[in-house]
């Protein structure tokens, strides 16, 4: 089994936490210094879950293009990351920090260890400097557009949508794996609505329609809005039918 433990330390500047990690049964592995932004609530929980994404995710500490999976276990030091996973938390704000644990890392068992004599007056094997001005976005890429981010709640209907043959404790990892397959795939193309009320009916609530893009081996259509705040984002999944048609080529 997989597994990353961290361990997240106070020091005595107020924006600044050590969190101590290890991938390993019997050695302490590093330290990440971690500088959060005074704008930001709960900062010690905001560096160790902005620590996991960096360690899974950029430094790949448990391997290259990880999806989460029973075999690869997550062990946090603070209660509040694990009610933040399970959607228990009262602390909103803290929600997109935790998106990562909730879309391509749903599949990995998390626990909550107190424990720290692992990493008691030991040097680590290096030590490494991140800053947390915010919440990264847990994005995927759509063929001919690029990357759009991934919200659970899409995560989750796309699951209900196309992987209910599936056994319960492998629909997360491969909701992920699929939703990925799907949006990337070369056949994916851009496509309009053929509807003129779809777009007077936004239009009258002032908001922009999204751009729908299709994959027509799974006959699915994928809806992505995009805004200056939020970026581009994949709001929803559906069966395509024949209400879309090719996008007009440019003259």
């Amino acid at each position: 089994m997989n597994f990353l433990k961290t361990y997240t330390v106070a020091t005595s500047h107020p924006d600044i936490y050590l969190v101590h990690w290890t991938n390993s049964t019997n050695r302490f592995k590093g330290t990440l210094k971690v500088r959060v932004t005074p704008e930001i609530q709960d900062r010690n929980i905001a560096a160790e879950l902005s620590a996991m994404r960096h360690l899974l995710e950029h430094k790949a500490v448990l391997g290259n293009n990880l999806v989460g999976n029973a075999g690869s276990h997550l062990i946090c030091s603070l209660g509040a990351i694990r009610k933040l996973r399970n959607g228990e938390s009262d602390k909103s704000h803290l929600a997109p920090y935790a998106n990562f644990l909730k879309t391509r890392f749903a599949g990995c068992p998390l626990s909550v260890e107190k424990r720290n004599d692992w990493f008691q007056n030991i040097e680590p094997e290096y030590a490494d400097n991140l800053l947390v001005t915010g919440p990264h976005r847990e994005t995927i890429v759509v063929n001919g557009l690029g990357e759009v981010a991934v919200t659970e709640h899409v995560l989750e209907r796309f699951a209900d949508r196309y992987l209910q043959e599936q056994a319960s404790v492998q629909t997360a990892q491969n909701a992920w794996k699929k939703l990925c397959e799907t949006a990337a795939h070369r056949s994916v193309r851009e496509v309009t609505r053929n509807s003129l009320w779809t777009s007077s009916n936004h239009n009258k609530n002032g908001k922009q329609e999204g751009r729908y893009f299709l994959n027509p081996n799974k006959n699915l259509v994928m809806v992505v809005t995009d805004n200056p705040r939020e970026g581009k984002r994949l709001v929803t999944t559906y069966p395509a039918t024949r209400h879309f048609q090719a996008m007009p080529k440019a003259a």
